[in-house]
């Protein structure tokens, strides 16, 4: 079999069912493997390869699982590097596969060379690792290496680039066994220090991360706030990670009513959370009781915040060994009647329409890709989320046209559950051909535009600083016409009261719909 071959069998041992991307020259040989195993791995052609990671972070998220893209050297997969960078910021474990030159153009200068980019040194600021394969033989391990990063610790994207003389090359090399990576188990000295701050606590506090959606752990968190009768706040990547009905939650750690919580706690125990800017307030919010913080990234340990016990190791585990040494405790924790009030205070803040008119009308199982605009900044707070991978956005980079390219991967990821996009009209067009993906692979993602012709966040800015604005005023296509251009269903909203019956409609039609909401 060719490299190229050899290659397709790792992934499919690795699970790899689907991959985004664009063909080309230097990836001949993968494509050929790939249209021989097509009952394994499903190709989806994108329109632009940031798409291409967008959605490959969309799947990831969604299921948990590795993502998969794929370009071509250069500008190939410099165009993708959006989505990779988002992919680093969301620590997200997604799998950008590139090619490259034959091997014996290594030393020269790439940028004399066809599609040249030094893409080591280009992706190094923002992957978890990276594997550059020249010779054949040196594939099983690429692939064995890359999967133990995807899968280890904190995740984050890889970069895997294939010399085309690697894949070219015949072998009968073993495909090697799936690679589930290394999750580490905190100490016993860690988990009873860990014990003896919580039995000595009245009303602790837990804050739960995107370590917890990462590892799928709601069942576990759940149990450990059981035993301690204790409120749990979520971070803004968090979000997904506790039932938002649960009477455990009291909803976004920057919100009021957690940090209600906050000032009455004393202690702190936050699991699977880097403390990113936005949940803090740019590192202004003071901590000033004991803290737990238990991180599957040790480095992020002590980094933003002192821990009293600090643990270096999966959440989920974590989880586990607490809630197997707190379950012999007879532990009195003060929270009472308090726990119930601060759930209720919560539960009652009033959404906007239109956000709760989505939540009502969207299963309960629904998936909402949030991209980068004014209704979508306050979905984090007033569309409650019940799943891990329920609730995708660009919560740290802040990366616009993420909406409908991550809302299309996770539905390629659950084809049979509801996804939907939230975007502006500015975010939306930065990836509005990819519309013809789900359109050519009948995916029924529908996508509300919220059309005010602006960069509204923008607009704002500039009008609080100096009065006046610039640069944030657009023209837009007819929403409706555009999308039907692409064989999708193109429905208007004029008036809000209008809005919940047409996503009502959307919904049923179970094909691509564009739903122009005018503001």
């Amino acid at each position: 079999m060719t490299g190229g071959t050899l290659f397709v069998e790792c992934l499919k041992t690795q699970g790899v069912k689907a991959i985004f991307g664009l063909p080309g020259n230097h990836l001949d040989t993968v494509y050929e493997a790939l249209y021989n195993n097509q009952d394994s791995i499903q190709h989806y052609v994108t329109r632009h390869e940031g798409g291409a990671a967008f959605m490959a972070d969309g799947y990831a998220r969604a299921t948990g699982d590795v993502g998969v893209c794929m370009t071509v050297p250069g500008p190939g997969s410099n165009n993708a590097s959006i989505g990779i960078c988002e992919a680093f910021t969301a620590c997200s474990p997604v799998l950008l596969i590139t090619g490259q030159n034959p091997s014996y153009l290594a030393q020269k200068d790439p940028r004399k060379s066809f599609h040249g980019l030094d893409q080591k040194a280009a992706f190094a600021p923002f992957t978890k690792h990276i594997e550059k394969v020249h010779r054949v033989d040196q594939i099983p391990g690429a692939v064995n290496r890359a999967f133990n990063a995807l899968r280890s610790e904190r995740p984050g994207p890889v970069l895997i680039e294939l010399a085309t003389d690697a894949l070219q090359a015949e072998t009968d090399l073993p495909i090697p066994q799936r690679n589930n990576g290394v999750q580490t188990m905190a100490s016993q000295k860690d988990i009873d220090a860990a014990v003896q701050l919580i039995k000595k606590s009245e009303r602790p506090l837990i804050v739960s991360g995107s370590g917890i959606n990462h590892n799928r752990a709601i069942k576990e968190i759940l149990e450990f706030a059981r035993l301690l009768n204790a409120p749990i706040a979520i971070t803004g990547m968090g979000k997904g990670t506790v039932p938002e009905d649960n009477p455990f939650s009291i909803g976004l750690f920057r919100d009021g009513v957690a940090q209600t919580a906050l000032k009455a706690s004393d202690l702190l125990i936050a699991i699977g959370t880097r403390f990113t800017y936005r949940d803090t307030g740019n590192w202004a919010l003071k901590i000033p009781q004991p803290l737990i913080h238990i991180e599957a990234d040790v480095s992020e340990i002590h980094k933003e915040y002192p821990a009293t016990v600090g643990i270096g190791a999966n959440p989920k585990l974590v989880l586990q060994q607490l809630n197997a040494a707190l379950s012999a405790e007879k532990l009195t924790c003060g929270w009472g009647e308090e726990l119930k009030r601060l759930h209720n205070q919560f539960t009652s803040i009033e959404p906007p329409r239109l956000l709760k008119e989505m939540r009502d009308v969207m299963p309960r199982d629904a998936i909402l890709s949030v991209d980068v605009n004014i209704t979508g900044y306050g979905a984090l707070s007033h569309f409650p989320t019940y799943a891990s991978g329920s609730y995708i956005f660009s919560g740290i980079s802040v990366a616009m046209g993420i909406g409908l390219t991550a809302a299309i991967g996770a539905q390629v990821a659950f084809p049979n559950r509801k996804v939907v996009a939230l975007c502006g009209d500015g975010g939306f067009l930065m990836t509005s051909p990819d519309l013809a993906t789900a359109v050519m692979y009948n995916l029924p993602v529908v996508t509300l535009v919220m059309n005010d012709n602006q960069y509204t966040s923008i607009e704002r800015g500039q009008l609080r600083r100096f009065g006046k604005r610039i640069g944030v005023e657009l023209v837009n296509p007819d929403f409706v016409k555009f999308a039907e251009s692409f064989g999708a269903v193109g429905l208007h909203v004029e008036n809000l009261q209008d809005f919940r019956p047409t996503l009502e409609k959307a919904l049923a039609l179970d094909k691509p719909v564009v739903v122009e909401v005018k503001k």
